[in-house]
C-alpha cells in the first residue's frame, strides 16, 4: 500500500459521495431504461474530488459493482493505485475497490447497508 492512512481515507470519503449521487440517480436511469432503449449515465465515482464526468453503464452493471460495498465505477485514466487496487477492467470504465482504512470506511458508508 503506497498511499497514507489519512489519503486512504480522503479517496473513500470522495467516493462514498459519488457513490451516493449514483444512488440517487439509479432511479432515473431506470425509468428512462423502461421507456427507451439507453444504457445508465452515471457520474465517475473516481477519488478526484473535482471530477464529476459521466461514465455510461448499464443498469445491471450498476448492480454488478453495488453488490461489492468496498467496490466502485470510475473512468479509464481515474485510478489511484496508491489508494486502490483494480478489481476489472471494462471498456467503458474501471471497477476498483479501495485499501486498507479507506476499505472500512467504504463497506460501513454503503448506503444500501445501511437501508438494511
Amino acid at each position: 500500500m503506497g498511499g497514507s492512512e489519512q489519503e486512504m481515507l480522503r479517496a473513500a470519503r470522495n467516493q462514498t459521495l459519488y457513490r451516493e449521487v449514483n444512488e440517487r440517480i439509479e432511479g432515473l436511469n431506470e425509468a428512462f431504461a423502461d421507456t427507451l432503449d439507453l444504457d445508465g449515465a452515471w457520474v465517475c465515482e473516481c477519488a478526484d474530488e473535482n471530477c464529476a464526468e459521466p461514465m455510461e453503464m448499464t443498469l445491471d452493471e450498476y448492480e454488478r459493482v453495488r453488490a461489492h460495498p468496498n467496490r466502485f465505477a470510475v473512468l479509464h485514466g481515474h485510478v489511484y493505485p496508491e489508494v486502490e487496487d483494480v478489481v476489472e477492467e471494462r471498456e467503458r470504465y474501471i471497477i476498483v475497490s479501495k485499501l486498507g482504512p479507506g476499505a472500512s470506511f467504504a463497506v460501513t458508508h454503503d448506503p444500501r447497508q445501511t437501508r438494511r
